[in-house]
């Protein structure tokens, strides 16, 4: 009996401090709800359980399309509905508590994040992150391409200057190529 509870603690530690990656989750064969401690998302970065990321903007005039307030358990005892997050959102900073894999093998999965607000006014997030990523709708830790590229050229502005040398110049060069695109 001992033996079958370790075997049991065992699997669930395991399945819960995995990783996933944004490139794996056309080939993964696992249900959806498995919780993970880290994404190796599209935009090169990692996320972890315990990051910072900030909501950005919506992508509709209104209300976020991939970023709704998260119910808590008296919402959905009451029957809350759980609705879009709104334009005052914009620039909240969240921490990220739960990263876990939706979908289906047959519709395709994807990664949603549970965050939580660090004040009282703060709401707590559910995100479709790759698409609340790509839309714009949160900050991911990287830079875009285009913040990289203003930086790249700050960068050879000051080596023009001979306010940096060319080796740091090329180190800020290998650091914000990953972003540039």
């Amino acid at each position: 009996m001992s033996k079958l509870f370790f075997l049991f603690l065992l699997t669930n530690v395991i399945a819960y401090s995995q990783e996933i990656k944004y490139s794996d989750l056309s080939n993964i064969a696992k249900r959806s709800g498995v919780q993970y401690e880290s994404y190796h998302a599209s935009d090169g970065q990692i996320y972890k359980v315990g990051d910072k990321i900030t909501i950005g903007v919506p992508s509709t005039n209104k209300e976020f399309s991939f970023i709704w307030t998260a119910q808590t358990l008296l919402d959905v005892l009451a029957e809350v509905p759980s609705y879009y997050a709104t334009v005052s959102s914009s620039g909240d900073l969240s921490e990220i508590k739960r990263i876990y894999l939706v979908g289906t093998k047959r519709a395709g999965f994807s990664v949603e994040m549970i965050t939580k607000g660090f004040n009282l006014l703060s709401n707590n997030y559910t995100i479709s992150f790759e698409n609340a990523l790509k839309s714009g709708e949160i900050k991911g830790s990287g830079m875009s391409s285009d913040e990289a590229l203003m930086e790249l050229k700050k960068a050879k502005e000051k080596l023009e200057l001979g306010i940096i040398t060319q080796e740091q110049y090329d180190a800020i060069k290998t650091d914000l190529i990953k972003f540039i695109k």
